[in-house]
């Protein structure tokens, strides 16, 4: 099944492939006219969203810089929307709570480092235009493919993370627990 995130970028490229080819067959150049309309709706869709996320959840945004948790941190569902940036989650010394925590991070251009607990299980869901994940310590190279992958003991822990990263342009990092990374 593939995810939200995956599907919306599927349907933009769509709606900018039909756009070029209308504007090539027929000399308008609707592009003069389709961006403007496409902040528009592009901003209202943010304010909106929030609204849209499912209760219990918490929405950051970032456009430009650096998100980053560590230390000590209580880890509850969120979504993370990075425009170019990197986003840094050090979940060794972070306060999971039983059972699946979900976490979303949409990104346009970015790094996503994460380091997951020993005390936990890690899922990772991977979609994008192009990313590059590199999974306790092998590299793996991907175009327009959705990635899952899980830490051995992820079926049998008490407190998993769900983390679904949709980044159109992506360099993904985990690093293994314990590893100064």
């Amino acid at each position: 099944m593939r995810s939200r995130g995956f599907m919306f970028l599927g349907i933009l490229l769509i709606l900018f492939g039909l756009l070029a080819l209308v504007s090539n067959l027929t000399g308008i150049e609707l592009g003069s006219f389709c961006f403007p309309a496409g902040l528009i709706l592009l901003g209202l869709w943010v304010l909106v969203r929030p609204k849209m996320v499912k209760d219990g959840s918490a929405v950051e945004f970032n456009l430009l810089g650096e998100f980053k948790r560590s230390g000590g941190w209580t880890v509850r569902p969120v979504e993370i929307w990075s425009g170019v940036g990197e986003v840094k989650l050090d979940f060794s010394q972070a306060e999971v709570p039983p059972g699946e925590t979900h976490l979303h991070i949409y990104s346009l251009v970015g790094d996503i480092v994460l380091r997951p607990g020993t005390n936990m299980g890690l899922q990772l869901t991977a979609n994008g235009m192009v990313n590059s994940i590199k999974w306790m310590g092998a590299k793996q190279d991907n175009f327009l493919n959705t990635v899952q992958l899980a830490t051995p003991e992820f079926s049998q822990t008490e407190r998993k993370l769900l983390v679904e990263v949709t980044a159109l342009v992506g360099d993904i990092k985990v690093i293994p627990p314990g590893d100064l990374g």
